[in-house]
Formats: C-alpha cells, structure tokens, sequence
C-alpha cells in the first residue's frame, strides 16, 4: 500500500459509512431488478405463489404442497427389486417345480364279522364199503368146449388164506354170495390164479375172484377182483347113446371087468362106476353111487377092481364121456351087471 494511501481511521470510517449507505440505499434497487428478471423467465406465479383456495379438492392441494427435495426423494422412494437375467428367468421358467404327491391314504381292511362255527349234523352210521379191486380177473373161452377159462393177478399181500371165485347172474357178485351168487371155486394156493368153469349155456353170467382170510368173526376180503362177464353157446343135441357089450366077473378075489370100444368124436374119458345099493349106478353120480376110475384113453377098455370082501354084491357099469358141439355127454355106455364076492 502506498504511503499516500496510508489509512486513516477516520477516513475510512467516513468511506465505510457511504459505502454502507449506498448498498441500504441500492439494496431495494437490485431487488426489484432480480424481481422483474424473474417476472420475466418465471411468470408472476413462479416468484409468487398462488396461495391455496380452500374450496379446491385435495388433490390441488397436495399440488400446492411444498415439493420436497430430490434427496428426500430418493430417499422416501423405495429402489426396485433388482430385475433377473434373461438366462435365470429361463432356468425358472423352463424347470417345473416338483408337485408333491399327496400320500394315499391307506385303504381300511374290513374287518370280518365272526360267525359262530357250525356245528355239524349227526351223520347216520354208514355201511362199510368194499375194498378197491386190487386183483384183475380175466375170462375167455377155454380150449373145452362149453368151458370158460378164467385167471387173475395173484395177491401179494399178508394174511392170505383163500381165493374165493363167485358166479352170479347179475353184476354184483359179492362175497360172501348172497342171492344167486354161487361159489365155484376156493383155492388155498396164492400162486394157483386160473379156473374153469362150465356154466349155464345161453345165459349171460358174471364172475369176480376174492382173496379173503379166516378170522374168528368170519372171512375177511383182502383184495376183491373186477368183474367180468360171458356167455357160452349152447351146443346142438348130442346123439343118442350107444350101448355097448360089458363083462364083470370074479376071479382070484377081483373082480374083472371088460367093455366094448365106443366110436365117437371127441372122446373125453371113461367114468367107471358101482353101488351097493343102487342097482342102476350112473355117472353124474347118483344116489349110492361112487366113480371108481377114469380112463383117458379111449382104447383102453379093461379094468379090474381089488377093493372087494367076500360076501358083498357090487352093481357095475361104464360110461363113455365125449364133448361133442360145445357140450358134454355120455356117448357110450354098458348095462349095469351085478358081481357077488363068494
């Protein structure tokens, strides 16, 4: 600062005091000139604001309310949710959310009503039923005419005693026979399986074997067989016997006899026979007559009987038998002749 310029208290208070007084005094000047400049860019209504009219709704006077400043805006304004990328919005998009079944209710079992258990009806007593067939029984024609051939599986079981074989003319031969079943045969050996049997010519008959075995309370079936079933044809009417020559005579304590030969197809046997009391003996046997030999073959026809006492008187005769047309029948035969032993 320059020496003419040296400050004088006094001076510059005179100076501070104008300057003073020329600002009170140019104050209102630059007021009312920055009041025309903002009449100007702002409006009247800029610089003075329109005071509010109460009879406006709200909303002219939420507009008439103070703005408040931009950070108080941002700060009151809540920032949005920060928006997902493209690729994330996809992932969620495309991968569906599991649906969590429900649980299915387990079903409910009923539980059964309890009924009392019946109680079961008394049963009559029932018969006893037969044993199943165990045996097989067989039959053919046999290589006799007017015989069958019957033979069956043998039993191998225990307690064997007899092979009972039952005739009958319907189909329910039983054992033991009852009605007209009729026992043809009782075979003690197990092993001994086969039977002829000539029966009625003509009618049809049935046949069933047993094994049975004795007790104390009757017979016993084991084992019963099938049954089986035929019939026979009837043969035509033998011819009439022949008779032929016969002599009986007693000689060194015998008695010596001797017939004539028989001329006949299908010779079967000679049947010598005598009685005591029949004078008239027959083969069939007869009442008091008794068959003394059989003789097979046919040339032959001699005989002498040794079983004599003195004093006795014995009827003689022979018979021829022959199977001739399916049947059996005397074809020769002697006239009785009377011997008595001295």
């Amino acid at each position: 600062m320059t020496p003419d310029r040296k400050a004088n208290p006094e001076k510059m208070g005179a100076r501070n005091a104008r300057t003073t007084t020329r600002l009170a005094v140019s104050a209102p000047a630059g007021l009312a000139v920055l009041l025309i400049i903002g009449t100007v860019a702002f409006g009247h209504e800029g610089l003075f604001p329109r005071q509010p009219d109460p009879d406006a709704d709200t909303g002219a006077r939420v507009e008439a309310t103070a703005t408040p400043k931009a950070e108080e805006i941002a700060q009151a304004t809540p920032k949005p949710a920060a928006t997902p990328k493209a690729d994330e919005v996809a992932r969620v998009e495309a991968t569906p959310k599991p649906v969590q079944a429900e649980p299915t209710p387990k079903p409910v079992q009923a539980q059964p009503e309890r009924t009392p258990k019946p109680v079961p009806a008394p049963q009559p007593p029932t018969e006893p039923t037969e044993p199943t067939a165990a045996l097989t029984l067989s039959v053919a024609p046999s290589d006799y005419p007017g015989k069958l051939m019957l033979s069956w599986s043998a039993y191998g079981g225990d307690g064997f005693h007899y092979y009972k074989l039952v005739r009958s003319h319907d189909a329910t031969a039983t054992w033991p026979a009852s009605g007209d079943d009729e026992m043809i045969a009782a075979i003690g050996n197990p092993a001994e399986t086969a039977f002829r049997d000539r029966p009625e010519c003509g009618v049809t008959v049935f046949y069933r074997v047993f094994a049975v075995r004795s007790t104390d309370a009757g017979y016993q079936v084991l084992a019963p067989s099938n049954t089986v079933s035929a019939v026979t044809e009837c043969p035509a009417p033998p011819p009439a016997t022949v008779g032929i020559g016969f002599d009986a005579v007693f000689a060194d304590g015998q008695v010596h006899l001797a017939w004539g030969a028989c001329e006949v197809e299908g010779f079967n046997a000679w049947k010598i026979v005598r009685s005591q009391t029949n004078a008239e003996p027959m083969y069939p046997e007869n009442d008091g007559t008794v068959l003394i030999a059989v003789i097979g073959d046919p040339n032959q026809t001699s005989f002498v009987d040794t079983s004599v006492e003195s004093g006795q008187t014995w009827f003689y005769r022979v018979l021829a038998r022959a199977d001739q047309g399916g049947g059996n029948f005397i074809a020769c035969q002697t006239q009785a002749a009377a011997v008595t032993i001295p």
